[in-house]
């Protein structure tokens, strides 16, 4: 799956960008993409908010079998940057289940907006259907950069020989205790 190459198949005017709210299927397709977010605090640091992603997809044609597969990828507010595309799940359509449910969680990035694709390969021949959806990530992505600050920080030489130095005192604390 590449959602790059599908948005520019189905919009092939340059000047036209995905950006959050486009919704994008192509034509007699039978499924349909819907995307929620909910912010979950993110570790080390709790002032981090990472975006949990649950993609639901959802057939038009009951009782068919599909083989299932979810992508997503990071895209500029502007469109002029569109990223490789990342498959975050798959599952199946099935005679009784007409509905596919993915997870995953996107860490602070410095891109906006993120791009959900969904392909269904049907059991009975038809051809293959294609949902695709663009929405703005909602917790904090402007804050990308102080993740590297952070880590910069944590593996700095000065704190690394801190933390061991830390430790070593520690360890020969308690050799000298235990005997």
């Amino acid at each position: 799956m590449d959602i790059a190459g599908r948005w520019r198949a189905l919009h092939p005017d340059p000047a036209d960008a995905p950006r959050p709210g486009v919704q994008v299927a192509a034509a007699a397709d039978g499924i349909t993409v819907s995307v929620t977010q909910q912010c979950q605090v993110a570790l080390p640091p709790s002032s981090f908010l990472a975006d949990e992603v649950t993609v639901t997809v959802t057939s038009h044609r009951p009782g068919v079998g599909a083989q299932v597969t979810v992508g997503a990828n990071f895209n500029s507010v502007d469109g002029s940057y569109q990223g490789p595309t990342t498959q975050v799940g798959q599952g199946q359509f099935t005679a009784t289940s007409g509905q596919v449910q993915v997870g995953f969680v996107v860490l602070p990035a410095a891109w906006p907006v993120l791009g959900v694709g969904a392909g269904a390969v049907w059991d009975d021949g038809e051809p293959e259907s294609f949902d695709l959806t663009y929405v703005a990530l909602m917790c904090r992505w402007r804050w990308w950069w102080i993740w590297l600050i952070r880590a910069v920080d944590l593996l700095s030489p000065r704190q690394i020989r801190a933390t061991t130095g830390s430790l070593s005192r520690r360890l020969r604390r308690d050799r000298g205790a235990g005997g």
